[in-house]
């Protein structure tokens, strides 16, 4: 767990280095060149610094041991800088459609296209190998903040690519309408990605249950021992940072001792584990009736022998 949480750590330390990098470069030449695309996104780097430094402060907490006050553990601070980062991209993306009606309104003459493409090119090359890398740490370690900020970082990629398209036809064809008509596309993008960011924290912080796949996977194992189990029910399941929370119902012959019932249910938690790594799971113990035991007409318990006499 340290080596998989010092990753984790250096790549939220990455991504607030290289924000802070592309947002002076951008907000600069911005400034200088009158760009409407360049101060968007360097308004979006700022607030990848913003988010990536949480993200961090949520990595450092997310994984501390459970203790009295949070027996559960910590796994919903990952959890919160996810719903946090939701909020500042849903801000970027309003931010850049309010500023591109204006520009659309007004207009506004653009100097140093030259160096707006060029800061541009760089952002999206730079941003692409910094969405790829933390997208595979994210998924290495099991991160949903990494993975949040890897597709931060890659809706980076794609508006700064088409402010860049914008700069390019701006520099050819002096279509100055073109910088904020482009940005305003973006900002709708910016918002549909803080609305998927959104839903998913959200799901989180209401205990949805984990995806189909992953509850297919739990009946799997349970079901592989139905010559040893009686049934299962109330299955549960929900998910707290990268932690996945599950209890279940056994049901066993009632003849059954606690040590081999138990060792059965323990053979199944761990081929769980096996099948879902970083779970926590809880099974209740439950007796079966001969008159609802799906197993009773091959039974040798001392029931079925009366009944034969």
């Amino acid at each position: 767990m340290q080596v998989m949480e010092k990753k984790r750590l250096k790549a939220a330390r990455l991504a607030i280095l290289t924000a802070t990098s592309l947002a002076v470069i951008k907000l600069t030449t911005g400034v200088l060149s009158g760009s409407m695309a360049l101060i968007s996104s360097a308004a979006d780097s700022l607030l990848d610094i913003l988010m990536s430094f949480g993200n961090l402060v949520a990595l450092k907490h997310a994984h501390k041991p459970a203790d009295d006050n949070h027996p559960y553990g910590h796994g919903k601070y990952e959890t919160a800088a996810t719903f946090l980062q939701s909020i500042l991209v849903a801000a970027s993306g309003g931010y850049i459609l309010f500023e591109s009606v204006k520009r659309i309104q007004h207009g506004k003459q653009l100097s140093h296209v030259d160096y707006g493409i060029a800061v541009l090119a760089f952002s999206v090359f730079v941003s692409w190998l910094l969405s790829r890398h933390l997208n595979k740490v994210g998924k290495a370690t099991d991160s949903s903040a990494l993975r949040a900020d890897a597709l931060h970082y890659a809706t980076d990629v794609y508006s700064n690519l088409v402010l860049l398209i914008g700069l390019v036809a701006v520099a050819t064809f002096g279509w100055d309408w073109l910088d904020p008509a482009l940005s305003f596309c973006v900002g709708l993008y910016i918002l549909k990605a803080a609305y998927t960011l959104l839903r998913s924290c959200l799901d989180e912080f209401l205990d949805a249950g984990l995806p189909p796949e992953q509850l297919e996977k739990i009946t799997r194992c349970i079901e592989q021992h139905r010559s040893d189990v009686t049934g299962y029910h109330h299955l549960r399941s929900r998910r707290s940072g990268t932690v996945r929370l599950i209890d279940f119902h056994l049901t066993f012959c009632r003849f059954k001792t606690i040590h081999e019932a138990h060792s059965i249910a323990d053979g199944i938690e761990k081929e769980i584990h096996q099948q879902i790594p970083n779970a926590d799971i809880t099974i209740h113990l439950e007796p079966t009736e001969c008159e609802v035991c799906r197993n009773c007409s091959n039974c040798e318990s001392p029931c079925q022998a009366k009944k034969g006499e």
